[in-house]
């Protein structure tokens, strides 16, 4: 099984999670993906609240090039899809200065895909730490 995460504005009821989820990478998977829980909403920079929600794919996705399991994303929506293991974010964690916000933000810059940064890495922490980090790294 392969965990996704999505983040959708505003936060939505749990039947227009996927086609929020189908709206952003362009793909149907009614099918495919098990929702296991919402997180509590964050404002966005223009104050919009985002809910990220987190669901369980049911088949394995090709780690070595995840771009085939999600052709067409919506640029939009999406600036890049890729995978990163737990284990890798655990260490490379970070934080830095957000100066639009005036405090510290989490930051995972990856070995091969850059930064992740700001919302991302705000909704991923709490996700990271508290649901990944226990059951995949006891």
């Amino acid at each position: 099984e392969e965990i996704m995460m999505d983040s959708t504005y505003p936060p939505l009821q749990q039947q227009q999670r996927l086609p929020t989820t189908k709206e952003t990478t362009n793909n149907d998977y009614d099918d495919g993906i098990h929702i296991i829980g919402k997180c509590t909403a964050v404002p966005s920079i223009k104050g919009t609240p985002v809910t990220s929600v987190v669901g369980v794919f049911q088949y394995d996705i090709p780690h070595d090039n995840v771009e085939t399991t999600f052709p067409g994303y919506n640029p939009d929506e999406v600036e890049k899809v890729f995978a990163v293991s737990i284990q890798e974010l655990l260490q490379c964690e970070t934080s830095e200065t957000l100066p639009r916000l005036g405090s510290h933000a989490p930051a995972f810059p990856t070995k091969k895909n850059g930064k992740i940064w700001g919302l991302t890495a705000i909704c991923l922490r709490p996700v990271l730490h508290k649901i990944l980090k226990p059951v995949f790294c006891p």
